[in-house]
């Protein structure tokens, strides 16, 4: 994939931005109440916003930027706990676990403070629906994601998907699959089942025996849950001779997929959507690449989303002339958006909640991530 200089863009004109003055003490505080720890930790994006404070603050324009950090331990009400504590210290910008039983209350305690709770992997309807005016996703949400997957895989030949929901993880893992079944459908598809599943599920045996039930097998296999589950699943799909496509979400985003597949072959029919093309030697690598270089333990794609947080918060203080939250808020909504690592601008202006961003859909050819599309889908289905 041919790289796009975005990321050197993006920054470069953040930096361009910072003509107005600011007090020597001048301080934006963002407070990141993370999942350093338990089965969310593939999915912080606390390392990537390191880099990208520590790169703006060594630039030395605009406000100093300060990340207060805790480990939430992926428990939700640690999370809230956490928040509180930042709030208390003045932060304008907290994030937390991105699920709606940790972003609901955050957003509730941070309007007292006229904070922002800025959620970068969320992708979850519940906080669009909810409508809170403090609240900011860094992604879009999930009936776009499945939207555009359905499409791709549509095109790639599938006619038949069973989609497996859980109640685990709020809309992502229960409504994602059955959007992408709506849109699938929508392009002429047949959803021809529907399964179940926990997450932590390790023994994938009695989805796999209703799979290899149906009469025709299903071309399809559709699935929003996370690493080590996924690894197993494929695994354990390909051992029981499933040949059809094995379609994911986000939660399929994380750099260790491959490895715990283990079988490169295993990989050439499975797709998911993501924020943004990584292990494609993209912009979004090279930054990762240098956040390494510096120190920083990034991973993958939720760390970009980290660094855009910071990234965009920075930007909009310097186009407010001011570290007020508030005024942070408004101008992160403004026209024209903010520069970003996922994408070169990001923008508020149309959504109020989510970012006006395309959904790069990742396959592999040879063990490797390939692009197989990056764009807004063409159907999304209704969910407001």
């Amino acid at each position: 994939m041919k790289r796009i200089p975005t990321i050197g863009m993006a920054l470069g004109a953040a930096l361009v931005l910072c003509g107005g003055a600011f007090a020597e003490d001048a301080e934006i505080k963002i407070g990141l109440a993370a999942s350093l720890t338990g089965p969310y930790a593939p999915y912080a994006e606390v390392e990537g916003a390191r880099c990208m404070a520590d790169k703006l603050n060594k630039a030395g324009e605009g406000p100093k930027i300060t990340l207060l950090v805790e480990d939430t331990r992926s428990e939700p009400q640690l999370s809230v706990s956490i928040a509180q504590k930042f709030l208390d210290q003045g932060a304008q910008v907290i994030t937390g676990i991105p699920f709606p039983d940790s972003l609901i209350p955050l957003s509730q305690l941070a309007a007292n403070y006229g904070a922002t709770v800025f959620s970068t992997p969320n992708t979850q309807v519940e906080m669009q629906v909810a409508g809170f005016d403090n609240f900011l996703a860094g992604a879009v949400p999930d009936p776009v994601n499945g939207a555009a997957t359905a499409e791709a895989v549509y095109k790639a030949g599938a006619r038949t998907a069973v989609i497996v929901t859980s109640a685990d993880a709020g809309s992502w893992s229960e409504m994602l699959p059955r959007w992408f079944g709506q849109a699938f459908e929508h392009h002429g598809g047949k959803v021809v089942g529907e399964l179940t599943h926990s997450l932590g599920t390790t023994d994938w045996s009695p989805q796999i025996a209703r799979l290899k039930a149906m009469d025709p097998v299903p071309d399809v296999f559709m699935i929003s849950s996370m690493l080590p589950d996924v690894g197993i699943l494929i695994r354990q799909l390909k051992a029981n001779g499933y040949d059809g496509w094995i379609v994911g979400t986000d939660g399929f985003d994380d750099p260790s997929l491959e490895g715990s597949v283990g079988d490169a072959a295993a990989l050439e029919k499975v797709i998911f959507a993501t924020h943004g093309p990584t292990g494609l030697d993209s912009e979004i690598d090279a930054f990762l690449a240098g956040c390494k270089a510096a120190g920083f333990k990034v991973q993958g794609i939720f760390d970009a989303l980290g660094a855009d947080m910071v990234l965009e918060t920075h930007a909009a203080a310097v186009k407010a002339g001011s570290v007020d939250p508030v005024e942070i808020r408004k101008a992160l909504r403004a026209e024209g958006g903010n520069p970003g690592i996922t994408a070169p601008v990001i923008s508020y202006a149309e959504n109020g909640g989510f970012p006006v961003k395309t959904v790069p859909v990742i396959g592999f050819k040879d063990g490797k991530r390939v692009l197989v599309s990056d764009s807004n889908p063409s159907f999304v289905p209704s969910w407001r």
